[in-house]
């Protein structure tokens, strides 16, 4: 089970009451827990519903691994946003099943990715935003493209229907930073006229 995005939430949460039954706890607790996921899931889409115009068909490519290569992505998903590719680091056979399902054939899957091609990639405009951890922050940056940490030690909690705000709230922040259109602007120097052109003789 996962507890990143609302549906996979919801599911885990109907496993962990089924199970309890099983082993003893009130027969009313799945019609409790369902209750609590109605609520939940209610809360939660009000409260994205802010943010998926500006998330809906954006780019992720996420670096990442382990369980986190593909359960962040059905996250992604039910945000509106596609996945390109994921790397799959540290994941289990199991795990790259998961993945291939969740993105399709046609979604790159990879492992260690030198920092050249990731700037490559990034700067040919695969993707509009990189998630990963704070080692390959700088190669989002120094190619203009906004970053997220998706790293265990990030401040925000990306887990749960809380979490699946956060994770929405703070992608909105990276993608409409105005920083990134001043960023891409060519420098005054790159646009003035050459010397000697009739604007400037003139």
């Amino acid at each position: 089970g996962s507890f990143y995005g609302i549906g996979n939430t919801g599911d885990a949460l109907r496993q962990l009451a089924r199970a309890l039954i099983t082993r003893g706890g009130p027969a009313n607790l799945e019609a409790r827990t369902e209750a609590v996921i109605s609520a939940e899931e209610e809360r939660a889409n009000r409260a994205l519903a802010p943010y998926r115009p500006a998330l809906s068909g954006k780019r992720v490519l996420l670096y990442t691994g382990g369980v986190k290569s593909w359960s962040v992505v059905s996250a992604l998903h039910e945000l509106g946003m596609t996945v390109v590719g994921t790397s799959v680091r540290k994941s289990t056979d199991d795990d790259q099943a998961r993945i291939r399902a969740l993105i399709g054939e046609e979604a790159m899957l990879f492992g260690q990715v030198p920092a050249k091609e990731m700037d490559r990639r990034l700067r040919a405009g695969e993707a509009d935003i990189l998630m990963s951890g704070g080692r390959t922050q700088f190669v989002a940056l120094k190619a203009r493209v906004p970053w997220l940490d998706i790293n265990q030690e990030r401040e925000d909690a990306y887990a749960g229907y809380g979490g699946i705000v956060n994770l929405a709230r703070r992608l909105h922040g990276a993608l409409t930073n105005p920083v990134w259109a001043e960023v891409r602007r060519p420098a005054p120097w790159e646009t003035a006229p050459a010397a000697g052109t009739a604007e400037t003789q003139s």
